[in-house]
């Protein structure tokens, strides 16, 4: 298997399949970062003046169906392959950006688009995330491909929410979920022109079926395989050092989803379009680092690379949201921006160094898991500290609690080695 992947490469379909799914995360990602922070977040703030609780409660409910949904796909992405399951949420996307768009504006119908995009996003995150490991297990190979489709996420990051802006600023700001029902139709096209032979597993078909394997479909197996991906990942220290660097690092910026819009309105007295403009700063630093990270050699591609990547966000969170004035804010985006461009792409390199393609779909859903999950429980009690201490001193002690996580994971990488 490897070696005909080895020979595609060199014939040039395997960077041509690289680019193209570079393409494909960055139309999907365009109408998710449009829509998500401006769309679903911004709506609810500026057009219906929700409060903390009722943000914190959307996102909250966004956040749990990501989990879920992320825990969920991964049997289905190893099922059906990554290529299928695209194919499938594409369409469901678009359906979706139409409903909110030409749907009555309320928080009963924005927590109706919360929950349904938390489920699609969790479907094609896991497919792309996967897709690399179903094409090579060449370390150099797998960074360049994370590499890129970090890079086209980054690129949708600044995109996205400057398109979102700019809409808000000419059209009802619910105009801004139009994106949503376009973009990922023409992912849906780039999708559907890959070849299915560049990605069976081995074993598999081309419909990426297990070959004469009598896998059984019903909920025992499924539950089974469910069960699969997380003993992988807790029983192997490589892989559960990942993920627990991942939840722990994570776990503060839940504060973040209930109160940064908040930040922005009381706190830097911006209007609705500076969310697209401050977080287009931070997708220009995330494809710095996406592309930065693409010159790190094979040797350095290590957990305590990527403990460092985390305190870089840390630290750029604390600028961020430290000064209270935009230009602080703006520097502070790029610096974060350019962490977690450059964690992106190493985090799920080293996660598929160090898995089989017949269960990557799973431990890549559980490690998505974990990062998504981290996020919920300070939603919970968030915005009670905000009313209590003030929103920029929370937010401001979360990124602190981040960059101080990310020191503890440094020495105890470093002391694994």
């Amino acid at each position: 298997m490897q070696r005909a992947l080895s020979a595609r490469g060199e014939d040039g379909l395997l960077p041509s399949l690289a680019s193209r799914l570079a393409v494909v995360d960055l139309l999907y990602q365009l109408g998710l970062q449009a829509t998500y922070f401006v769309g679903v977040v911004g709506c609810a703030t500026y057009v219906l003046g929700a409060n903390a609780f009722q943000v914190s409660y959307l996102v909250l409910t966004f956040n749990l169906v990501l989990v879920a949904g992320g825990v969920a796909c991964g049997p289905f992405v190893d099922r059906v392959g990554p290529r299928r399951a695209l194919v499938l949420a594409f369409p469901a996307m678009s359906l979706l950006g139409l409903f909110g768009w030409l749907f009555p504006l309320s928080m009963g119908s924005l927590f109706v688009t919360a929950t349904l995009l938390g489920a699609l996003w969790a479907v094609a995150g896991t497919a792309v995330n996967a897709f690399p490991r179903y094409l090579t297990d060449s370390p150099r190979e797998l960074l360049r491909m994370n590499s890129l489709c970090n890079t086209a996420t980054s690129v949708a990051v600044i995109v996205g929410p400057l398109l979102g802006g700019a809409i808000s600023m000419v059209a009802p700001q619910q105009c801004v979920f139009s994106v949503l029902a376009f973009a990922p139709l023409s992912a849906e096209a780039v999708v559907m022109g890959m070849p299915r032979a560049a990605l069976c597993k081995p074993g598999t078909g081309e419909t990426g079926k297990p070959d004469g394997t009598g896998r059984d479909s019903g909920r025992g197996a499924f539950l089974h395989e469910l069960w699969e991906g997380v003993r992988i990942v807790f029983t192997r220290g490589d892989l559960a050092f990942l993920f627990f660097l991942g939840f722990l690092g994570f776990f503060c910026y839940g504060a973040f989803d209930s109160l940064e819009s908040l930040f922005y309105r009381y706190t830097l007295h911006a209007s609705s379009d500076w969310m697209g403009w401050l977080s287009a700063i931070a997708g220009v630093g995330g494809t710095l680092g996406s592309l930065l990270v693409m010159r790190v050699p094979e040797r350095r591609l290590t957990p305590t690379l990527l403990s460092a990547l985390l305190l870089v966000t840390g630290v750029g969170s604390m600028v961020y949201v430290g000064t209270g004035s935009v230009a602080g804010a703006a520097v502070g985006q790029a610096i974060a921006g350019l962490g977690f461009g450059a964690m992106g792409p190493v985090r799920t390199t080293l996660t598929q160094q160090r898995c089989d393609p017949s269960y990557v779909g799973r431990v890549t859903s559980v490690m998505q898991a974990g990062l998504n999950s981290a996020g919920i429980i300070p939603l919970f009690f968030a915005p009670f500290l905000a009313d209590a201490l003030g929103v920029q001193t929370v937010l401001f002690g979360a990124s602190t609690m981040v960059a101080l996580v990310a020191v503890a994971f440094l020495l105890a990488s470093l002391r694994r080695r």
